[in-house]
């Protein structure tokens, strides 16, 4: 297939993440519409829901410690300074039936495109509470350079696997480019570093060869799938489960942990999982470690790129036979209940009005901390799967884009930023020490450099149990703005930038984006307990099924539940 990348090409030195770093169910009952149903809404047209906004090339911007920042925060809105779907509507506000349709998707981040996008030949509509689709895979373009607000890569796929001929039907491979892990640098002393062994004594070189060779083994001859394909695959990620990752490389290294080396990993998992190592199960740590090895697929706008593309599939698919829009951004699903024949969903759309909709199935592609919310008697009705549930842990975090006025001229995609000796290993140190951890070119997938100008991508997880509620009021804005501003002039000074070269800083607060596994999760059924239906009628799809935060898992839980409804 052109332009396809297969993935054995790819693997280096096994280094490359952190140094170069079920049975079928049982047929739906049909839906009975009612013989009468309420006049038509009149459908109005909405502005484009696409996942990438373009904005204007100079914006409002305040001044916080010498440097412009966009004056809120982008990403997730939390109004009045609250958490959406913390309290249920009470009551849920059910209207009349005024529509039915065969297939309804809650939640329109990149599980739930996916999912439409699987099952586009039905009669479907989809649902996301934001303006615009994708999720925390939204993006923005300013000055023709598209950028993340969110998420920014996915794995190299085998070639002819599933994932292959998705990418390739979306014509992924029109656009990408492959980072294939050479390009990671790290800054460490203010300098710019490729060696994690510099001044290491001859065990410690020999501990970082033995964790080498422990990548290439997960990556070439057991790598740990999750989801699990099979029994030997499930009772692999059930042994490492066992262990915290941090475990699983002291074990693997024999000797102690080469002090940089255990540094880039802590920055690694911070940035990938939102958690440290010591808190992550093994069995997530190698996944994710072990696939970086086939190089990652990086689109122009990261992926909000992706997210594009499957926009663009679906606004081709004719709105409804009434006319009503199958995308539908700025449109909430505030309850769910299910009936002897399907499923009725209780929404608001821009317009405020209560509405209801009638389905044959639902497919809910948010977070499941949602779920108790928007099924209020979840844990009367299902008490599996709300003790399910409540075992999902989600850590928030922060994006910042640098706009620049001029290009960067080294060349990287991923560089982690670890500074000095005194970076926090372990979640409650980095409370007390909040910094960003790795920094990505934002123009990396574009075919030219732009020349005057560039974006830079600043990653900032947020790690410890209560830093969700430091964000969520307005005013927090002022308060990380001040820490990022010394952290974003180190960055700029490496790469031989001054504050007048930034045009402005926009940064987008996700508050429960990254779901994570600790050691224990895989060693039950809690995944196939999150994973399963209600009443073979309301469906999940989400990455959270798995608590692992990659695009992997969401297009392959949207592609099982497909299948389970053809």
């Amino acid at each position: 297939m052109p332009g396809q990348f297969p993935r054995r090409q790819f693997l280096g030195a096994g280094l490359a993440a952190i140094s170069a770093c079920l049975i079928a169910p049982r047929l739906a009952r049909g839906w009975d519409p009612p013989r009468w149903l309420r006049p038509k809404p009149a459908w109005i047209p909405v502005p484009s829901t696409a996942p990438i906004l373009r904005i204007p090339l100079a914006g409002p911007t305040i001044q916080i410690d010498g440097l412009p920042f966009h004056p809120s925060w982008l990403g997730d809105s939390f109004a009045g300074g609250g958490i959406p779907f913390h309290t249920p509507e009470a009551p849920p506000r059910w209207a009349a039936l005024d529509e039915h349709v065969e297939l309804a998707v809650i939640g329109g981040g990149l599980s739930g495109l996916a999912c439409a996008h699987a099952m586009k030949e039905k009669d479907w509509v989809l649902f996301d509470l934001r303006d615009r689709f994708g999720g925390n895979a939204m993006g923005e373009s300013w000055n023709r350079i598209p950028y993340s607000l969110g998420s920014a890569y996915f794995m190299v796929p085998d070639e002819g696997s599933d994932l292959d001929r998705l990418y390739a039907s979306l014509r992924v491979y029109d656009s990408a480019r492959v980072d294939k892990g050479g390009g990671f640098r790290f800054e460490y002393g203010d300098r710019l570093i490729d060696d994690l062994c510099q001044g290491c004594s001859p065990s410690e070189r020999e501990a970082l060869e033995r964790y080498r060779s422990a990548v290439l083994h997960y990556a070439n001859d057991e790598y740990p799938e999750l989801p699990w394909t099979d029994r030997a695959t499930r009772e692999l990620a059930r042994s490492l489960d066992a262990a915290t990752f941090h475990d699983a490389v002291a074990a693997a290294c024999e000797t102690p942990i080469p002090p940089l080396l255990a540094k880039a990993l802590q920055a690694y998992c911070y940035s990938s999982f939102g958690v440290g190592w010591d808190e992550l199960s093994a069995a997530a740590g190698w996944n994710f470690i072990a696939a970086e090895e086939y190089g990652r697929i990086v689109l122009p706008g990261g992926n909000a790129g992706l997210a594009t593309l499957f926009w663009n599939d679906l606004a081709t698919v004719p709105s409804r036979p009434d006319g009503g829009p199958r995308l539908r951004a700025g449109c909430i699903a505030t309850s769910v209940r299910l009936d002897k024949n399907g499923v009725a969903i209780a929404w608001r759309g821009r317009d405020g009005e209560a509405r209801t909709l009638g389905a044959r199935n639902v497919v809910f592609a948010g977070s499941k901390h949602l779920l108790p919310h928007i099924v209020p008697d979840l844990a009367a009705t299902d008490p599996v799967k709300y003790e399910a549930t409540q075992r999902v842990r989600t850590v928030a975090y922060i994006v910042a884009n640098v706009l620049l006025s001029r290009p960067v001229h080294e060349e990287f995609y991923d560089l982690f930023t670890i500074h000095d000796d005194a970076f926090p290993m372990r979640d409650e140190e980095f409370e007390a020490d909040r910094r960003i951890t790795d920094c990505l070119d934002g123009s990396f997938a574009m075919v030219s450099p732009h020349p005057d100008g560039d974006v830079l991508t600043l990653y900032w997880p947020l790690p410890w149990h209560t830093a969700r509620f430091t964000i969520i009021y307005d005013e927090s804005l002022a308060t990380y703005a001040a820490l990022a501003a010394p952290q974003l002039r180190r960055m700029l000074a490496l790469f031989g930038l001054a504050d007048s070269d930034v045009t402005a800083i926009r940064m987008a607060r996700w508050g429960h984006a990254m779901p994570w596994a600790p050691p224990g999760t895989y060693s039950d059924d809690l995944c196939e307990k999150l994973r399963a239906p209600l009443g073979d009628r309301l469906w999940f799809a989400n990455q959270d099924n798995w608590l692992l935060p990659a695009v992997e898992t969401c297009l392959t839980e949207a592609a099982w539940v497909a299948k389970q409804l053809k």
